[in-house]
């Protein structure tokens, strides 16, 4: 088991050093169900409690940056962290898709994904309004079997306690590697079902494990543009750590790479 562990983790690093630095996300998922904030130190968040429900035009997330449109709901079976309101995109909704313009380009993003469904779409761009290159592009598909049963169904007490029991309802976390950044993120739904989500958290600083800490949540998958450059087959704590590490020393050995190159 530990020689399988250390194989895996070589191989996700190698992969990580050999795809271009200006274009790899780590995606990781919240450690354990019921998380519904970012634990990430530093990382500002933005909850949509200030909003009237309905259409809401160019909404300014203070010292972070604007969205150009989001529709709002009220708690109910499919979302909101806490039982507050929440942003969706897709069913019950004019909005199929809402686009983050930042004010300063950023290396974390998070957000509580609640109801998730493979239709359920997230771009990261280099540019504004979802411009430039395509940093990275999230699909649920991969999470949707990562996740185990005890992240299915809300987990708010209450009256939608255990609600919509056959789709999860998840943490999730981005990290850019050392050199990547994005300026604009791109929520989209075209289909019959929604995007759910609450609880944004952002942070312009990548991360760094010496003055960070542990990286909050399991490693999943790292993404350049649509491809998926590394995958952690069975995803676990100590595998986790190990990755995590090694997330760090491939900063490094990228940096060393580029000086000799």
């Amino acid at each position: 088991m530990k020689l399988l562990k250390a194989t895996l983790s070589f191989g996700f690093l190698t992969l990580l050093i050999a795809a271009p630095a200006q274009a790899t996300v780590i995606v990781t998922y919240a450690e354990k169900p019921g998380i519904e904030a970012s634990t990430f130190i530093h990382a500002t968040t933005y909850d949509f409690n200030s909003l009237s429900t309905g259409l809401n035009k160019s909404v300014d997330w203070s010292g972070v940056g604007t969205f150009d449109q989001l529709y709002i709901l009220k708690a109910d079976q499919y979302g909101g962290a806490d039982n507050t309101q929440y942003s969706v995109q897709g069913i019950n909704s004019p909005v199929s898709k809402t686009i983050l313009n930042l004010d300063t380009a950023s290396s974390y993003f998070g957000l509580w994904w609640s109801a998730g469904d493979a239709s359920n779409v997230m771009d990261f761009y280099s540019g504004a309004n979802g411009t430039g290159t395509l940093m990275a592009e999230f699909t649920t598909a991969s999470l949707l079997k990562a996740l185990g049963k005890s992240y299915d169904g809300n987990p708010n007490p209450g009256p939608y306690y255990g609600k919509d029991a056959g789709e999860p309802f998840a943490f999730i976390n981005f990290f850019a590697t050392p050199g990547t950044s994005w300026s604009s993120i791109v929520l989209t739904n075209s289909s019959s079902s929604g995007f759910e989500s609450d609880n944004y958290a952002s942070r312009v600083a990548v991360y760094d494990a010496s003055t960070d800490g542990a990286m909050p949540g399991i490693v999943l998958e790292a993404l350049n543009g649509k491809n998926v450059v590394a995958l952690v087959p069975e995803p676990n704590g100590t595998l986790a750590m190990v990755l995590i590490g090694g997330m760090s020393v491939g900063g490094s050995l990228l940096r060393r790479f580029q000086k000799k190159s």
